[in-house]
């Protein structure tokens, strides 16, 4: 049937066809993919489309990208309407585009699979979603060395801080306000369960180990690990966009539980630690990575077997991180090493899963970020220790990027395509 929005009354035409092509990139987009795949994904359409040529430029928020057809150009700019990340809505969405036809397929088809996708809706429901950033949050402070009780009030704290977050999300708030918002929620809920704690008698001295670990949910992760990955395949706006926003997003979150601890009149602390032996604490460490990231993959909105996936390979990797620095190996070294190892298991689920890699490997790299680190260095600054603050937020700079190289060198190992300078067409 002709289809309506051809401006010259013929069945896919250029533009209709053009326009289904960056359809499916937006919808890549704005669940997080990395450019590079968002080009991929638009550039094998536009082939089953029937297009000649199809050459993108993709950011973080927006798509510029010329077809051709028989002699024909046209351009046009896309701009998803929200930018965000869910897994569920890349790994479907990669599927559709991978299983389409040699033989070619129509611009209605594609319009009615992405709608399809659209349809479904979040995987998880708004508990589901809060408790399972309490139970990553609780885990994040299990492995920043916090006692039991700090790390039971952290996740209280980060379920209802997720959970007023989830709130002005789905209100379509700006990202900024929403990420002060959870910071503010959860800092407080943290204080107002460590006092209670302490006037009930359940414990005494200090419970300020798990504070900063209340907000843990709040760690850009998926932009920031994508960003450094744009980086590494020379998409330079789209990943220097993505870790702009990551600094924006973590900036908010510190000030705000800076902020609050500032007027309640306390101050985080780094937690004592517990004194486990060292095959218990390796035994701990390891339970909490797979919490953690089990947590973080479902804040995600992955399936549960991705999310499994995930935390399973997180808990390989992340155990011999850890070994590595027991041993004396400098902990950006230790985490370049586990991420390789992440992206070298990642690359064998996604290839016998058909899901797409960064699903197992970004959620599985996030328990590696030093988001404890960069919250401390900030409320450092502001307690005027600016040099404690430096080399903090050195260190943690180091890791971050250990862990980016660590997933590229695992990309440019088991993908022609990263080894290549062309880009998708």
């Amino acid at each position: 049937m002709p289809t309506t929005t051809s401006p010259i009354g013929m069945p896919d035409s250029l533009t209709v066809r053009s326009e289904a092509a960056a359809a499916v990139g937006a919808e890549l987009l704005s669940a997080g993919m990395a450019s590079y795949r968002v080009r991929w994904a638009m550039s094998r359409t536009a082939r089953a489309l029937g297009l000649d040529s199809f050459t993108a430029i993709v950011t973080y928020t927006d798509i510029t990208a010329t077809a051709t057809l028989h002699g024909r150009y046209r351009t046009r700019l896309t701009q998803p309407r929200h930018v965000g990340v869910d897994v569920d809505r890349l790994h479907r969405t990669q599927r559709f585009v991978e299983a389409l036809p040699d033989d070619g397929t129509t611009a209605a088809e594609v319009h009615a699979a992405l709608d399809a996708l659209r349809a479904r809706g979040p995987l998880h429901g708004r508990v589901t979603n809060a408790l399972a950033a309490g139970f990553a949050c609780a885990a994040f402070a299990v492995l920043n060395q916090a006692g039991p009780l700090e790390a039971v009030a952290a996740g209280i704290a980060a379920t209802v801080g997720q959970a007023a977050r989830r709130t002005a999300q789905l209100r379509a708030w700006n990202h900024l306000l929403t990420t002060v918002i959870g910071a503010v929620v959860a800092a407080c809920c943290y204080l107002l369960a460590v006092g209670g704690a302490g006037a009930a008698g359940w414990a005494t001295g200090d419970l300020m180990g798990g504070y900063l670990a209340a907000v843990l949910f709040l760690v850009p992760g998926f932009p920031m690990i994508t960003g450094l990955l744009d980086l590494v395949r020379a998409d330079y706006s789209a990943g220097l966009q993505r870790l702009t926003y990551a600094a924006l997003i973590i900036l908010a979150a510190a000030s705000a539980a800076w902020t609050v601890s500032l007027a309640v009149g306390v101050e985080p602390v780094v937690a004592e630690p517990l004194g486990l032996s060292p095959p218990v604490l390796l035994a701990v460490r390891a339970a909490a990575t797979f919490v953690g990231v089990l947590g973080f993959a479902l804040i995600f909105n992955s399936p549960w077997l991705i999310a499994l996936a995930a935390a399973a390979v997180s808990l390989l990797a992340n155990s011999g991180r850890f070994l590595l620095a027991e041993a004396g190996v400098p902990i950006q070294v230790a985490t370049l090493a586990a991420t390789v190892l992440v992206g070298l298991l990642a690359y064998a689920v996604a290839r016998t899963r058909h899901v797409p890699r960064t699903a197992i490997s970004v959620p599985a790299v996030v328990i590696m970020v030093p988001g404890y680190a960069m919250y401390s260095a900030f409320t450092l600054v502001n307690a005027g220790q600016a040099a404690a603050a430096a080399t903090l937020t050195l260190d943690a700079l180091q890791t971050i990027i250990g862990a980016a190289f660590g997933l590229a060198l695992a990309h440019l190992a088991t993908s022609p395509a990263w080894r290549r300078v062309e880009q998708p067409r």
